[in-house]
């Protein structure tokens, strides 16, 4: 019965669902017992809009959106969690360095109708492997592969309108702030799990993570990631920052904003990484 209720959920909420989890400050939230697939935990419950949960997430976007430069440890980013009371979900402990520092002279422009603001260095103690810590409909859906060093590219801030067709319509919308992190270096995959991937058919597919954006929707701010199947087929998947959790629903502005962002996150027109080769 599980199995064929997860067929027909899944039916519904098409391929959106697979957000890369490298990437997720401000006001508190009111947290309460909740379960996963690893045990119970803190749950964040009535979050503000603006709320970003995960530490990792919070640290990355406050360096960003203050414009700092500077070399950071995972340490630091644990301090944070212990501060705020919610430890990170992702595995800081391996992280040795985080460094954003600025482009190198003339290197600005690589990425064509877009300035390069800053460069990200992640290097950690060594290649990691690990189960993604979020789950999709109750299930566990797979690991992710870290390369021990990525470089990303962070991209100026933009504003751009968004189109996409809904109930046989055109739509329209704004976005502010939209910052584009390409993967220049490196690589962060998901492996699918073989059990998840046979009950959900092509809905699930393994992903190899090309970049990640981030964009202001009102008073909210959304996260959204950018994908390739071993196919080649794009995927991406929302992230709602303030509930600390994969979104099941894949909204259309996600998924015009992930299509809009592909201009400058495509192996084939950019400085990135060939795809599925591991390095």
């Amino acid at each position: 019965m599980k199995n064929a209720a997860l067929r027909r959920m899944a039916e519904r909420i098409g391929t959106p669902l697979l957000m890369a989890t490298l990437l997720s400050l401000s006001a508190p939230v009111v947290r309460a017992a909740g379960w996963n697939e690893f045990g119970t935990t803190a749950a964040p419950v009535a979050a503000v809009a603006d709320t970003i949960v995960e530490p990792f997430f919070a640290f990355v976007l406050d360096r960003a959106e203050s414009d700092s430069l500077g070399i950071w440890r995972g340490a630091d980013i644990a301090e944070l969690g212990r501060t705020r009371g919610r430890p990170s979900r992702l595995p800081v402990d391996r992280l040795l360095t985080l460094e954003r520092r600025r482009p190198l002279a003339g290197s600005e422009g690589r990425h064509a109708g877009a300035r390069v603001r800053a460069e990200w260095v992640i290097t950690f103690d060594g290649p990691l492997g690990f189960p993604l810590p979020y789950s999709i409909l109750g299930y566990h859906p797979g690991s992710l592969r870290v390369a021990p060093s990525l470089v990303l590219a962070e991209l100026a801030p933009l504003d751009l309108t968004l189109s996409w067709r809904e109930r046989r319509q055109d739509v329209r919308q704004a976005v502010g702030a939209v910052r584009v992190f390409v993967f220049e270096r490196g690589h962060v995959l998901l492996d699918a799990d073989g059990v998840v991937d046979r009950l959900l058919g092509g809905l699930l597919d393994d992903s190899w993570t090309v970049g990640f954006v981030t964009a202001r929707d009102g008073e909210r701010r959304l996260g959204v990631g950018v994908m390739l199947g071993r196919d080649g087929r794009p995927i991406y998947g929302e992230f709602d920052f303030a509930r600390d959790r994969i979104e099941a629903h894949g909204r259309p502005l996600a998924g015009a904003l992930a299509g809009a962002a592909r201009r400058w996150l495509d192996p084939d027109h950019g400085p990135l990484p060939r795809p599925w080769v591991e390095n």
